[in-house]
């Protein structure tokens, strides 16, 4: 279908006549009426009432118009979307990530990217786990940011391990299980825990440790918010099994953490379509969150140990 008579019919509509609409698209008048007649043609439908001194719309143009005005609208963002497509390298960083490490790491890296990088966009889509598996293989993002590994079924996808942190039990700083170095899962089994749903993949590795040493966990707070589990363990409704990278967007004062036995880690990095090269933008983001976490260890002994780096040539096992 011709798309200037589309454009013309559109035009002829807004500005109220064909001479306008010819002259905002610099035709004369019979050129732009002949672009009329072979939109007529083509869609077989009579859109305008021909008199001596103006076109008026038919029943049919009217149905025409308001069914495709969306389209028709669109034509002049064309341009526009071309130029974004264009720039989005240099000008736009796209990221989705989960709650948890999105908060934890996402956030305080983008923040460091916006004081170097402040004139690019960034934009920060928050999903769950099972929903960035989805729509991985869809090239929305420049960098998904995640527990590893991730895999598609259609499409390729590139897993870089950043680092590995340790899950610990979080709890109030004067519970009595506070005393001991490490926790087992008969120590948590008779304890009120605050667990994710069930179906949730963290909530299946909470399981699995206490299926492994022969417990049943007891969950007093089911909740689909890993943070919100942790604020609640804060506020005394229980323990918290998390680790210290994502419990740190929650205020930890008064709590402590023991690590579990035997020991369990989780592994976070990035994910990419491997056919999609990153880009300056992507890599530049990856070093801030480096930064972040060098300056996460550095807090403390125990978070040098809790956390991992895997980018210099560190063994994710």
């Amino acid at each position: 279908m011709n798309i200037r008579a589309l454009r013309i019919f559109r035009l002829t509509v807004s500005e109220g006549s064909l001479a306008a609409a010819a002259k905002a698209m610099n035709l004369s008048a019979p050129a732009a009426s002949r672009l009329i007649s072979m939109l007529e043609a083509e869609t077989r439908l009579q859109l305008f009432h021909r008199t001596r001194r103006r076109l008026t719309l038919t029943p049919q143009g009217e149905a025409f118009y308001h069914e495709a005005s969306h389209i028709l609208a669109g034509f002049d963002e064309i341009p526009k979307i071309a130029a974004d497509i264009l720039h989005r390298s240099e000008g736009q960083l796209r990221l989705v990530t989960a709650p948890r490490i999105g908060q934890g790491l996402v956030a305080p890296a983008i923040a460091l990217f916006r004081r170097r990088y402040p004139d690019i966009r960034i934009s920060v889509d928050i999903r769950s786990r099972s929903d960035i598996e989805g729509r991985v293989g869809e090239r929305l993002y420049d960098l998904g940011v995640i527990s590893l590994p991730v895999s598609h079924s259609m499409v390729e996808i590139t897993n870089y391990p950043l680092f590995r942190v340790r899950v610990e039990a979080f709890l109030p700083e004067h519970h009595r299980l506070a005393a001991k170095d490490r926790l087992t899962a008969a120590d948590l089994a008779q304890e009120p825990l605050l667990g994710l749903w069930p179906g949730q993949r963290w909530r299946e590795q909470v399981d699995d440790f206490f299926g492994s040493g022969g417990e049943k966990p007891r969950y007093a707070v089911e909740t689909q918010s890993s943070l919100m589990a942790c604020q609640l363990a804060h506020d005394g409704a229980g323990i918290a099994i998390l680790d210290r990278v994502c419990a740190r967007a929650v205020d930890l004062r008064g709590m402590t953490a023991r690590p579990l036995e035997p020991e369990r880690w989780i592994l976070f990095g990035y994910i990419h379509q491997t056919r999609q090269a990153l880009g300056r933008n992507a890599t530049a983001f990856i070093d801030c969150m480096q930064e972040v976490l060098k300056e996460f260890r550095g807090i403390s002994a125990e978070h040098a140990q809790c956390v991992v780096p895997l980018w210099d040539g560190d063994s994710a096992t």
